[in-house]
């Protein structure tokens, strides 16, 4: 008897404190719609469920149940034993993949998540309260955008996320990259371009208004060094001494000019030619004897 006792006693304590590590499970996140995100150990992307022992002591998972509604009627997966990686590390996370059979493993279960908007976490009893539960409306699940636990100020919020986080927490610094936002609020690229286009033409304007006002700013300043100079910085032809010069005067120093100019162009050069006939009686541009090889004495 004593050691029935014991035993029992021995049992109560497993089960409560089985029931108490279990109770730290939460739905962390779930993807419904799965196009192109996580894929599981076959190469397959369907939906899945990601669990979170927010405890800090390790939880093993087998013996509990995932359970979807369908209306009125309920679908139950029980998570098998004896699989060691049902244990799940403090603040750790665990993913089952929900494609409708349960041929292929512990981590993908009997039912599918497109077709229901209920999903809980019950104990071994597969009954009573859930440990944790979340509803939510299939039509409105986006291809590849999950829903999950975000802290806020007020709490937990069970949402949409900014992005997919399997096997890690959902509490991400940047919530979209920069060009993805940009890339998402001008698909086509035209206000890229209008903007890229402003931007060359207010520089441009922005560069002749600089180039201009220093081109005023350095004549200002070479024609006060030359009135301070003592030059004169009207034109000689003008006024010279506030004398002007009269058309008459002007015109003769040009004619002067091309005068000198014309009479110097060539030099004086003699008109005579001479031409004498020189007659050659011997031409050595005739002579034999340069092409003819000379005969080798014989001894």
């Amino acid at each position: 008897m004593r050691r029935l006792f014991v035993l029992g006693v021995m049992l109560m304590i497993g089960a409560g404190a089985w029931a108490q590590g279990i109770k730290d499970v939460r739905i962390n996140e779930v993807m419904v719609r799965n196009v192109d995100n996580y894929e599981d150990g076959y190469g397959k992307r369907i939906g899945w469920i990601e669990l979170f022992n927010t405890g800090y002591s390790k939880v093993n998972l087998a013996g509990a149940h995932l359970s979807v509604k369908l209306g009125d009627t309920q679908y139950t997966y029980r998570i098998p034993s004896g699989d060691p990686r049902t244990e799940v590390a403090p603040r750790d996370y665990i993913i089952f993949f929900c494609d409708g059979t349960d041929t292929k493993g512990t981590f993908h279960t009997n039912f599918t998540l497109d077709q229901t908007g209920y999903l809980a976490l019950l104990d071994a009893s597969g009954k009573g309260k859930p440990i944790d539960e979340i509803r939510y409306d299939v039509s409105e699940q986006e291809p590849d955008v999950s829903i999950g636990v975000l802290e806020t100020e007020d709490g937990p919020v069970f949402g949409k996320l900014p992005r997919t986080t399997p096997g890690a927490t959902n509490d991400v610094i940047d919530e979209m990259p920069k060009h993805e936002k940009f890339r998402r609020m001008d698909p086509t690229g035209i206000v890229m371009t209008i903007t890229a286009m402003a931007v060359v033409f207010v520089a441009l304007l922005i560069l002749y208004i600089l180039f201009n006002l220093l081109g005023k700013t350095m004549k200002k300043v070479t024609q006060k060094r030359e009135n301070a100079s003592g030059k004169v910085s009207e034109p000689l032809l003008n006024k010279v001494k506030g004398n002007t010069f009269s058309g008459e005067a002007e015109i003769a120093a040009i004619a002067m000019a091309l005068h000198m100019y014309r009479s110097e162009m060539h030099d004086k050069e003699s008109t005579v030619l001479t031409i004498n006939r020189v007659a050659r009686a011997y031409s050595p541009w005739s002579s034999k004897i340069y092409g003819l090889r000379q005969i080798p004495n014989k001894k």
